[in-house]
């Protein structure tokens, strides 16, 4: 979100509130909620998910802010422990996921609630298919094909959030398609 003439920049407002300025703080993280939230949606499984990965992801923000530089812009900053958020996530769910697949038949996993924002019952349904597809890959996988393709973000710009090269992410995606590929019924493929 661009800030108007009169807005303080996010730099400002964290000065601020480094500076013990409350107020400063509130400001800012109204500003980025809605673009913080449309990440963190991506990485969500239910409405409750969602409320707990934006909170977890704002906690960690107003622990690490006094250690925030100003080198990368603050949206970026806030991005980036957004999806290490979203990593975590999926890395507990597929912990979660194997011990349940562990206790036998007859445990059948809940099936998951769609979070796709909007009110079409198509695209809640297809966001539901993709998520279903995705669950079945390894979290680093997930979350590469996530940010790439549901979010629309560069490899470059994906391989700074997670701490990879630009050869070592396109790489990565290379292998995560043909993984995702091999998880899709014949019929899908042509």
């Amino acid at each position: 979100m661009t800030t108007g003439p009169d807005e303080p920049s996010d730099s400002a407002l964290v000065l601020r509130h480094q500076q013990g300025d409350s107020h400063a703080l509130e400001i800012l993280l109204t500003r980025h909620q809605a673009d913080l939230t449309r990440v963190l949606w991506r990485f969500a499984r239910s409405r409750a998910d969602l409320e707990d990965l934006v909170q977890d992801t704002l906690l960690r923000v107003v622990r690490s802010l006094p250690q925030w530089r100003s080198e990368k812009p603050f949206l970026h900053w806030l991005r980036r422990i957004a999806v290490n958020v979203g990593r975590d996530y999926y890395r507990h769910r597929a912990v979660v996921g194997r011990w349940i697949a562990d206790r036998g038949p007859g445990d059948e996993r809940p099936e998951p609630e769609a979070t796709e924002p909007s009110g079409d019952p198509a695209a809640r349904a297809a966001a539901a298919e993709v998520a279903g597809y995705l669950d079945l890959l390894p979290p680093d996988d997930r979350t590469l094909l996530t940010l790439h393709y549901l979010e629309g973000w560069d490899f470059r710009h994906i391989g700074e959030l997670l701490g990879w090269s630009g050869p070592v992410t396109k790489v990565r995606a290379f292998r995560a398609r043909r993984r995702l590929k091999a998880l899709l019924p014949a019929q899908e493929l042509t």
